[in-house]
Order: C-alpha cells, then structure tokens, then sequence
C-alpha cells in the first residue's frame, strides 16, 4: 500500500494579513480621489485578486487539479472579452428616446391616435380649463 501522502495546511493567517491588507487599500484608493478610470481599474484588481485568494485557499482550489483551475478560469476570460466587446456600443449608442405607444410587430397603429395627432390644437389656443367644484354627497357622507 502507498504511504499516504501529507496535506500542508496552508498558512491562513497569512492569506488573511494580505486579504486585510487589499480591503485596506481598495479603502485607501476610494479616498485617493484618483482620476474614475484609474480608480475602478485598481479596485477591480483587488477585487479579483481577493477572491482568487479565497478561492485558492478557503475553497481549497490551489490543491485540485489544473484542469479545475481552467474550469474556474474560463469564465472571467470570457466576460473580460464580452465587456471589452461590447464597451463600443456603450460608448457610441447614445440613448434614444422611448416611443410613446409600443407596436408589436405586424401590429399598426390605431387610426384615432393616427387622425388625431394633426388636428391637436397648439397650446397658446387652448381654453382655459375651470376647475370644477365637488359636489357634496346625497348621503351627507365624507367627501
């Protein structure tokens, strides 16, 4: 029978000296007032370093596999090729203003709306509107 192979405890203390010491700094760089850009790189940094920390010692993934570490990996490559994708349509795609009635496809437009947004008249020749007065109620009731 093979001798059973010794498992070194990580050292947890230190993985906690340096988690302490990221969550100092993410702190310290909000205070910076450093230019946005600059700020949100760094802090996502962190970030990521963080929680690579803990997912390679409390989850215990530094001891597994290679093939683990591509599994768990692959994901973050993927989402840092969408964003880097998708930021021009963020950056070119200016907001347009929502129509005021959704159509479904196939769908067209009631005629009553159709006729009745030519002849709306402007506001300058609009009557004035009177307020009008509540009637109190037949049963003496509460407004």
């Amino acid at each position: 029978m093979e001798a059973a192979v010794e498992h070194k405890e990580p050292n947890y203390m230190g993985v906690f000296w340096a988690l302490l010491i990221l969550t100092l700094a993410e702190v310290g760089v909000f205070y910076l007032h450093l230019p946005r850009l600059v700020m949100v790189l760094s802090l996502i940094v962190m970030a990521l370093t963080k929680a690579g920390l803990v997912a390679a010692y409390f989850m215990h993934l530094a001891l597994e596999k290679r093939t683990l570490a591509l599994i768990v990996i692959s994901p973050l490559i993927l989402s840092g090729v969408l964003i880097v994708g998708l930021s021009p349509d963020s950056v070119f795609n200016y907001p347009r203003k929502p129509p005021e009635r959704w159509l479904l496809p196939g769908q067209e437009e009631p005629k009553e709306q159709q006729e009745a947004a030519p002849t709306a008249q402007p506001e300058e020749q609009k009557p004035e509107a009177k307020p009008q007065q509540q009637q109190a109620p037949a049963d003496g009731g509460p407004a």
